[in-house]
């Protein structure tokens, strides 16, 4: 009788032991797997945020490109007047003639003013999850870009020229050719490459 009621003491230990083993094997699993899912979560959100800032990129460069452009189409010229009226209504048709040049310019940097605020909204979502090293890298590229404001502005205000026209136009003209492109432009794409390199590096 006493030895039937040990048995059924271990028994019962026996049960409650292995309760509380699966009950923490269950804990162990569920932890991993919280784990494995917050860093397949962290994996796919680092690759949405590489891929987003990379293609707004180079969305910018294709903007630097189209701004640089030295062909002006008469078309162009039109949507430049249309452009600027809507803009500032209050301009005649003779200013509008009379600086249509420059009207083209500022139509077109609206591609670059459109590309950067799209890239800005991406850098901050990649310096939340990578720190500020991110924003350092942008800094050549942002003065690039400042560049070719300052050059244009010059250019079409000559009282405001610190440099020859030579010099300017190396700037504010793509003069790129099929095989090799110009000092601006390599300097732009080497920019960027080194921003994909850093989110290459970040998403492997």
């Amino acid at each position: 009788m006493e030895t039937a009621l040990i048995n059924q003491d271990w028994y019962l230990i026996t049960k409650d032991v292995l309760t509380v083993l699966f009950a923490l094997a269950g804990l162990i699993i569920a932890g991993l797997g919280l784990a494995t899912w917050k860093k397949q979560i962290k994996g796919s959100k680092e690759f949405e945020a590489a891929h987003n800032l990379h293609f707004a990129m180079l969305k910018l460069r294709e903007a630097i490109k189209h701004v640089r452009n030295p062909a002006i189409w008469p078309s162009e010229s039109q949507r430049a007047g249309r452009f600027i009226k809507e803009k500032n209504p209050e301009k005649s048709d003779e200013e509008l003639k009379k600086n249509e040049h420059a009207y083209v310019y500022e139509m077109r940097w609206q591609k670059i003013t459109d590309a950067y605020t799209e890239a800005e909204s991406y850098l901050l979502e990649a310096e939340a999850l990578w720190g500020h090293e991110i924003m350092d890298l942008t800094k050549p590229l942002n003065k690039k870009v400042r560049e070719l404001n300052i050059n244009l502005n010059q250019n079409f205000a000559p009282k405001m020229q610190t440099k020859d026209l030579m010099a300017i136009d190396d700037v504010i003209y793509d003069k790129s050719s099929e095989t090799e492109q110009d000092t601006f432009s390599a300097e732009v794409s080497k920019s960027i490459d080194t921003i994909a390199d850093y989110l290459r590096k970040k998403i492997k």
